[in-house]
């Protein structure tokens, strides 16, 4: 009995000193997110100016120096167990505070803590780092906000400093040479009046100059000098469009301002043989405005829905609802007409997409490149591989990545801002719908084999589930990364081998067959052909065995020198891969 006593009293003082760290731990994290945090390029020619770029392993020896100041306006700040986590977009090469060290994670990722050297934040006094990273700092976007820090069993906190976009706040405006890449760099610093002058010859055209004019120009216009006045509506005969594509129209003339049951009237009609040599292609169109009405004769659909785009582009933006009576004769002067949207290192939302493509049909636009994974993140339901959106498609502070990937860009440590999100699958099927109607083609890329990272993670957390579960043959069905692989690599973007599915596995042309038919499956039920697929394909490579890297054991002048010996090429190390290029399947690149 009185082991068993001894037993729990210890149990329960342990409890009480642990809760007691925590809670130390947490006061000290709330005092640092507090910090005022300073940015300062210092020097974007480090290398002519003293500082040995090259030894210290920067690409084409180029490197810049800056200075992090944190100010304490409170009370001194003595803890010693936390860490600063930002993201920094140059590699950070050194550290010039013995007080503290940095140390890079993952991506864009950085970790500033304490050494045992640290004593202190003093009460209302500053604290400067230098810092050399590799490349230069030219603008203030290249220091990127929401700095985080975080202790033991506390909760992380943005430091409130960071938390903007509104980067006058958090870096020093650079001025003078700093802006410039290199000593002879000839660009010119754009500043407001600097782009004045550059624009001065451009004139505000008044109402009258804008009277009839199309957006885009068409191949032939002609502008008459009536008016026809749409004050009292239109009277529109959209017979030559389907439901969708005539409610997509009815509803920008409504956002217009413009009544649609009744009116001037405006008729519409498809008549291919009306088109002669290069303007008899898909989405040409003819227009004729006068006192009596309108006729958009079109090549076909789209060639229709452009012509009445284009009675809409000639709507005044405030005014009297007049038009110029013309003739206008149209026809795409380019097949592919894109837009490319990334949702993936920063999430976008349905609502932001469908505004997007409402104002790819005012321009006539008809490629929307929808670039839905990358390293940072997955934005789109697979169904039967849910870790896809619920792991890959948020980020959050969690060092294991079992819950989320690492935050990058910014993001912070919680799964509240852009950093995090996904299209269920019918926002996606609601996005193509709305595409269609709109006489937009849709090509979705899910990048691979590189900038594959929210992927192999998201199949790594599936893995870990389902062996749990003791179903291992359905651990490894769609798994992207091969155990035993252990190159050493490092991506573009610095992520290590994660960032890239191993090609070689069947598990990973398992899962690429898997993705492209449940999207195409979402293709087909909008009712709009999956007719192109992008795959990305580009950047798998190992930075460090480019041109601007050497091996420190026998140096180039000029370049960074590092142990180049000891890095490998994506999958060189992987045994599948090895096994397939001796079998002649696969070749060395």
């Amino acid at each position: 009995m009185k082991s068993l006593k001894t037993g729990l009293l210890a149990t329960a003082v342990a409890g009480i000193m642990g809760s007691g760290t925590a809670f130390a731990n947490q006061q000290t994290v709330d005092q640092i997110s507090q910090l005022k945090i300073n940015y300062t390029v210092v020097d974007n020619h480090a290398a002519l100016h003293g500082v040995d770029c090259a030894s210290l392993g920067a690409d084409w020896a180029s490197c810049n120096k800056a200075t992090i100041r944190l100010t304490n306006d409170g009370d001194a700040i003595t803890g010693k167990d936390w860490a600063i986590y930002f993201s920094s977009i140059r590699r950070i090469l050194s550290v010039d505070n013995a007080r503290f060290k940095v140390t890079h994670i993952i991506g864009d990722l950085h970790k500033l803590e304490p050494t045992d050297k640290f004593s202190a934040f003093p009460a209302g006094q500053a604290v400067d780092i230098p810092i050399i990273n590799e490349y230069w700092q030219l603008f203030m976007s290249d220091v990127i906000p929401r700095w985080y820090v975080t202790s033991t069993d506390a909760q992380p906190k943005v430091i409130a400093s960071t938390d903007t976009e509104d980067l006058n706040q958090i870096v020093t405006p650079i001025r003078g040479d700093l802006w410039k890449s290199t000593a002879a760099d000839n660009n010119v610093l754009m500043t407001a009046e600097v782009r004045f002058e550059k624009n001065s010859d451009v004139k505000l055209l008044n109402a009258s100059s804008l009277r009839g004019q199309i957006v885009p120009t068409p191949r032939v216009v002609n502008v008459h000098d009536r008016d026809v006045d749409l004050s009292h509506g239109v009277k529109l005969d959209l017979s030559a469009l389907p439901k969708p594509s005539a409610e997509a129209i009815t509803e920008r003339f409504s956002l217009l301002g413009l009544k649609t049951d009744r009116g001037y009237p405006v008729r519409t009609e498809i008549s291919a043989p009306s088109f002669q040599g290069k303007e008899a292609v898909p989405g040409a169109y003819t227009l004729k405005i006068d006192e009596k009405g309108a006729l958009v004769t079109g090549y076909d659909r789209a060639g229709v829905f452009y012509g009445l785009q284009s009675i809409l582009s000639l709507v005044p933006a405030e005014g009297p609802m007049k038009i110029a009576t013309l003739e206008a004769r149209d026809a795409p002067r380019f097949q592919y007409r894109g837009l490319f949207i990334d949702v993936a290192r920063n999430f976008h939302s349905k609502a932001a997409i469908l505004r997007a493509l409402e104002q790819m049909a005012a321009l006539k636009l008809n490629k929307f490149h929808l670039h839905l994974s990358d390293d940072e993140g997955w934005r789109i339901e697979i169904p039967g591989l849910p870790e896809l959106t619920e792991v890959g498609g948020k980020r959050c502070h969690d060092l294991t990545e079992k819950t989320c990937l690492l935050p990058q860009l910014g993001s912070g440590p919680d799964s509240s801002t852009n950093g995090s999100g996904w299209f269920s699958r019918a926002d996606y099927i609601e996005i193509l719908k709305y595409a269609k109607a709109r006489q937009i083609d849709v090509i979705p890329e899910i990048d691979m084999p590189a900038h594959a990272r929210a992927a192999t993670i998201s199949m790594e957390a599936r893995y870990d589930r389902l062996m749990k579960e003791g179903k291992e043959k359905e651990a490894n069905e769609f798994r992207l990364l091969d155990p035993d692989d252990t190159s050493v690599t490092t991506g573009v973007q610095f992520y290590d081998r994660t960032g890239y599915l191993n090609p070689c596995l069947p598990s990973s042309r398992h899962f690429v067959d898997k993705v492209m038919g449940e999207i195409q499956k979402m293709h087909e039920e909008a009712g709009l052909p999956l007719t192109t697929w992008h795959f990305g394909g580009d950047e798998a490579k190992n930075i460090y065995l480019g041109a601007g890297y050497t091996d420190k054991n026998n140096p180039q002048e000029g370049k960074g020198q590092i142990e180049q010996r000891n890095q490998d090429k994506p999958w060189a190390k992987s045994a599948v891969c090895q096994v397939m290029l001796k079998e002649g399947k696969v070749a060395r690149y």
